[in-house]
């Protein structure tokens, strides 16, 4: 069974349980319910039509329907928390209420409410990315050290949603920045569409004079690693597949094939110290799309290590499943002597909304 069905499957089963809530907090208003209903109904359609048959949509008419069907999706996931919190009050009152009256179409009213709050802040906090600084010296004190200003941002997700214009945007914040180095960390696109659009087209504009690296996250595995790899390097975009290059003869970059392709079957990850070239004594970032296995970075003297791929939930309460998925989700970290940033990353997967974390661009001046 595919990861879609599979997903699908749990949206309905979602939905279910907040149509039964609807049913018990309108029981007393049957014109309003079934009004309500049949829109909820129908918009619960909305998202399976597009992820099923996109091929018979119009092209606008096909994003707004993903943009509106994973919004609603969006409500659903943060509302079933919402309501299992509030079924032992209903039970309690159900047992114990000695004629309490709920006021059933205010609490309905309240819900819809914190809905639309969350929909219209989720939305404007998706699309107001921020610049994240951080510092970092893996320079053991040496005198010559030279301080590098590396921009590195992950999950883009340029395609549907994150259209031409909004790429546009998140490149013209790191050109602000003035690079020299750009580090995209996996998830640089999200669909075929990046291509249609033009939106992929706009990282050809970065400038950094030691260069644009990137490595392939778990949505390029999806999209193909071969057309992910050649679209990206059209744009004059290194990819780095478990290798390596030297930065200005001062550190060594090593990018990984992404933990995901192991267990979807494509490319084999080669264990860290087979990247790393024997005899190697220049400081070592290594950019991981996926912050899994973080222990091999330490065994194998890995400098600083750059991740994304959590999004740090990007939507309540995701945010707390991926603390308990992975060993560190957001920001920076430390085991021994590595040091680790893993960033909630600048785009959006799946709804238009972020509700627990800031898109950012992270600028981390390193010195070296």
């Amino acid at each position: 069974m595919s990861f879609y069905v599979r997903a699908t499957i749990t949206y309905f089963l979602f939905y279910l349980y907040i149509r039964l809530w609807i049913c018990r907090l309108l029981v007393d208003n049957p014109k309003i319910k079934r009004g309500v209903l049949t829109a909820t109904d129908l918009m619960t359609l909305v998202m399976p039509i597009t992820v099923f048959f996109p091929e018979h949509l119009p092209y606008l008419l096909k994003i707004f329907m993903q943009g509106a069907g994973y919004s609603w999706a969006a409500i659903i996931a943060c509302m079933v928390p919402v309501g299992l919190c509030f079924e032992p009050i209903r039970w309690g009152i159900k047992l114990l209420g000695n004629g309490i009256k709920v006021p059933r179409l205010k609490v309905f009213g309240a819900l819809c409410l914190i809905s639309i709050v969350m929909t219209v802040g989720g939305y404007i906090n998706a699309t107001s990315p921020t610049v994240k600084e951080v510092a970092f010296d893996l320079s053991n004190g040496s005198k010559e050290a030279k301080e590098y200003r590396v921009v590195m941002f992950s999950d883009l997700h340029a395609g549907k949603l994150m259209t031409r214009d909004r790429v546009a945007a998140v490149v013209n914040m790191v050109n602000l920045m003035k690079p020299d180095i750009v580090l995209m960390v996996g998830d640089v696109l999200d669909d075929h569409d990046s291509e249609l659009t033009g939106a992929v087209e706009e990282l050809a504009l970065i400038k950094a004079p030691l260069g644009k690296f990137a490595v392939l996250g778990n949505h390029e595995f999806y999209l193909g690693n071969n057309w992910s790899r050649s679209i990206l390097e059209k744009q004059g975009i290194k990819v780095l597949g478990d290798s390596s290059t030297v930065v200005d003869d001062r550190f060594l970059l090593v990018g990984r094939n992404d933990f995901a392709n192991i267990r979807g079957g494509g490319l084999v990850r080669a264990v860290l110290r087979n990247v790393i070239p024997k005899g190697n004594q220049l400081p070592i970032i290594l950019m991981d799309h996926t912050p899994h296995e973080l222990e091999e970075a330490e065994q194998n003297n890995v400098s600083l290590q750059v991740s994304g791929h959590t999004h740090n939930g990007q939507l309540f309460p995701f945010n707390l499943v991926v603390k308990r998925i992975y060993e560190e989700e957001y920001g920076i970290y430390q085991r021994g002597d590595t040091r680790y940033y893993i960033s909630c990353g600048v785009g959006i997967w799946g709804p238009p909304l972020r509700t627990t974390a800031r898109p950012e661009v992270v600028l981390m001046k390193i010195r070296i």
